[in-house]
Formats: C-alpha cells, sequence, structure tokens
C-alpha cells in the first residue's frame, strides 16, 4: 500500500511543493527529488518511508531508480545525524557520516567522507555515489562541495560552491548557510595547501561587536553569549549591559580553552521582552590565523592576511565592507608561535541568521564580530601529493545573482 501511495499521481504537486526550488528528476517515469551533480555523483533527499514518502523521496521510489538506472554500482550516502532507515533495501551499501541539521560538521569527518566517496567511485567507473541528508540541499551540498575539492574538480570553495548551487537548484542557492560555507572553505584550504588537520587549542580573550545592531538604538539592554565546543556547552557568559550612545560592546573575557569546532550564540534581553536569540557561528580554531595588534581605545591594528571566505553569488560584487578578505597568501605552517595573539573577523554576511537581514533592519551592513584569542599550542603537519587534478565536463556558473540570505532554508524540508 505505501509503494502504491508513493507512485500516486496527485501527490506529484505536493512532492514538488515541498521540494521547492531544488530539481527534481521526472525522467522514465520517475518524480524525484534527486539530481545528478556529476554522472557519478547525486544528491538527493532523504528516502522516507509511511506517511512521510508521500511528499519526500519515497525509499521504495529511490531503490527502484537507482535498481534501473545502477544496479550494482552504487552506494548510499547518509549525512542525518537525526533519523535512518532500513539499509538492506540498498544491499547494505550505506554509509553514515551524520551531523546535524543547518550546522557544519566536525571537521574530522569531511576527509573520511571523501576518501570513502573517491575510493568507492575509483573502483568501478559505473559506480556512483548518492548522497543526502534531509532535504538534500544544505549538509548534502557541503559534503559534495568538499569531495570535488578532494577530487581536484574545482581548486576553490567558491567554485564548488557555485557550481553544486547550479546544478542541484534552480535560483542557484545551494549552500546558503554561512557557517556552511565556511566549512567548504576549511577543507579548500587543507587541500590547497597540503596541510594534515590537528586540533589546535586557542584562549578567547575578547569578543567585540560594532557597529551596535539597531535593536539597542536609544534602548537600554543587555547581550549575552554561549560557547560550545562541539555540542558541549563550555562557557556561558553572564549578561553586559549596553550603554547608550555607544557605537560598539567590547568584553573581555577569561573563558576555558577550547579547541577544535566552536559554536558561539549571542542573545540580547531588553527591558520588559524576554531573552532573544540574535546570531551564532561556527568555526574551528585550527584556521585562525590572522595575528592581532591591540591598540589603545578599543582600536587595534593587524595584518590583513585573512582566510578566503566562501562568498554567495550576490557578495562577489565589489562591496566595500569586504575589501579586508583577501586570498590566501600565506600557508597555516606560518603561523607556529605560541601564546601569538590572534583574532577571528566576521561580518555580517557571515553570521547565521544576521545573513538573512537583508534590508539591514537589525543589523548594519558593515557589523561585524571580532573575536581576540591566544593560542595555547599548535602542530602543523604537511601531507603528502594530492589526487591528480582531473577537469569537469560540466561547466561552472560564478556569475549568476542570488541572496545571500535564505527565507528559513527550506522550512520544514530543510537540510
Amino acid at each position: 500500500m505505501a509503494s502504491t501511495i508513493s507512485n500516486m499521481k496527485v501527490t506529484n504537486p505536493i512532492k514538488g511543493l515541498v521540494s521547492k526550488r531544488r530539481k527534481r528528476y521526472t525522467k522514465d517515469g520517475f518524480n524525484l527529488d534527486l539530481t545528478y551533480i556529476r554522472n557519478n555523483l547525486i544528491a538527493m533527499g532523504f528516502p522516507a518511508e509511511k506517511l512521510e514518502g508521500v511528499y519526500r523521496n519515497h525509499i521504495d521510489d529511490v531503490v527502484k531508480f537507482l535498481e534501473a538506472k545502477h544496479k550494482d554500482h552504487y552506494k548510499i550516502y547518509n549525512l542525518c545525524s537525526e533519523r535512518s532507515y532500513d539499509v538492506s533495501k540498498f544491499q547494505q551499501r550505506v554509509a553514515n557520516y551524520p551531523f546535524d541539521d543547518h550546522n557544519p560538521p566536525k571537521i574530522e569527518v569531511i576527509k573520511p567522507f571523501c576518501e570513502d566517496v573517491h575510493n568507492w567511485l575509483s573502483q568501478d567507473s559505473n559506480n556512483v555515489a548518492a548522497v543526502h541528508c534531509k532535504a538534500g540541499k544544505g549538509r548534502t551540498g557541503v559534503m559534495v562541495c568538499c569531495y570535488m575539492i578532494h577530487a581536484k574538480l574545482f581548486e576553490t570553495a567558491n567554485e564548488a560552491l557555485n557550481y553544486y548551487g547550479h546544478m542541484r537548484t534552480t535560483d542557484t542557492k545551494g549552500v546558503t548557510i554561512p557557517s556552511q560555507r565556511r566549512y567548504v572553505n576549511y577543507y579548500a584550504s587543507l587541500v590547497q595547501e597540503g596541510l594534515e588537520y590537528s586540533p589546535v587549542t586557542l584562549t578567547i580573550r575578547e569578543i567585540r561587536l560594532e557597529p551596535l545592531p539597531s535593536l539597542f538604538n536609544g534602548t537600554q539592554g543587555c547581550v549575552m553569549f554561549v560557547i560550545s565546543e562541539g555540542k558541549d556547552k563550555v562557557f556561558t557568559s553572564e549578561q553586559y549591559e549596553v550603554k547608550k550612545g555607544g557605537s560598539y560592546i567590547s568584553i573581555k573575557l577569561e573563558v576555558p580553552p577550547v579547541q577544535g569546532d566552536i559554536k558561539v550564540e549571542f542573545f540580547s534581553k531588553q527591558k520588559m521582552i524576554r531573552k532573544e536569540k540574535m546570531f551564532h557561528f561556527w568555526f574551528n580554531t585550527f584556521f585562525v590565523r590572522e595575528e592581532f595588534k591591540g591598540g589603545e581605545n578599543g582600536n587595534s591594528e593587524c595584518n590583513e592576511v585573512m582566510p578566503e571566505r566562501s562568498l554567495s553569488c550576490v557578495e562577489q560584487r565589489t562591496s566595500n565592507s569586504h575589501q579586508l578578505y583577501k586570498p590566501r597568501a600565506n600557508s597555516l605552517v606560518n603561523l607556529e608561535t605560541e601564546g601569538l595573539p590572534l583574532i577571528l573577523r566576521i561580518d555580517k554576511w557571515d553570521l547565521d541568521d544576521a545573513h538573512k537581514d537583508k534590508g539591514n533592519k537589525v543589523y548594519p551592513s558593515d557589523f561585524r564580530v571580532s573575536v581576540v584569542m591566544s593560542r595555547v599550542g599548535a602542530v602543523w603537519t604537511r601531507r603528502g601529493p594530492g589526487i591528480s587534478r582531473e577537469t569537469p565536463s560540466e561547466s561552472s556558473d560564478d556569475t549568476t545573482e542570488s541572496s545571500t540570505a535564505d527565507e528559513d532554508e527550506d522550512g520544514w524540508e530543510s537540510g
């Protein structure tokens, strides 16, 4: 009965509504939220069962498709941390690399995934890899882009992200969450510079927000934040009063050392209003590389060797607020000094949730967060030669404009 329901024509409009701007495979009697990113690399939505299979890809339909098109030559990669399914339906060829919806993966997960996919595709020229999360867009896009960089199909994160957005969606909005895009750029830097990831421990000394968000204009309020190392909360700040008429917020800290994937969440609290989430961002301590030179009265100087950001298509246009971001000039191995003051600067368009404020109603266009840190210890190791470069057969579209913000991502079917 479930299989019959999954193939009823009446469900097609529902499936199209749920998939929104993701491209669907509608050939040979199939109607699936599924796209060939390359001839051997598929991005698709979750293979669901029972009632959920009515508005998502039904698992039986996915099995039929793969058995018809790639019998004995397909392998599934499930990125969902929140769900699973009967892997026997796919001949047990299912690998799990889970991470949470709307978040980046642990940096340590990316390379094993890329090596797994590459090994599978290298075994037979007919092999295909089908990657999915829930919606088959955000998390799927992160890992697919990292693999394409790993396989030397693209040199930069932006090239891979733009290509994926062009192939997977009708509006070029593939991976839109800033922190997810940042992690694609992280992996690109490992490949480009021949570095082996090794955890780095840092101590956060100061956090600065400037200029003030408009929600504090003329109103007394407080700001607080929570720092997590992976899924574990390691520090919850007190509430810091925001002075009226101030132009920025600067908070000196004594935070326990942090290592690896770090999440920082900001909250605001105003009189007679409950605490509200402002924005958050993820970063990895290994990639904090900008040297900081503190000054008086809140001023600071720094060398402007900053990581190339994973820009959205719209951000690639000239913007004064992005002029500080330059392509990499030095390898990470140049920063080996213990205790070296470092600074992480993240502007509005790279802050999760704040990037959706397209009209600058809450956050000015030049809003940014600066985090001053000191390194506890670091070891940098270069890798050997990588995979030989290949040339993509499809063309990449790097010039199509799209908004950085995304309306609630994919909402109830986000990925």
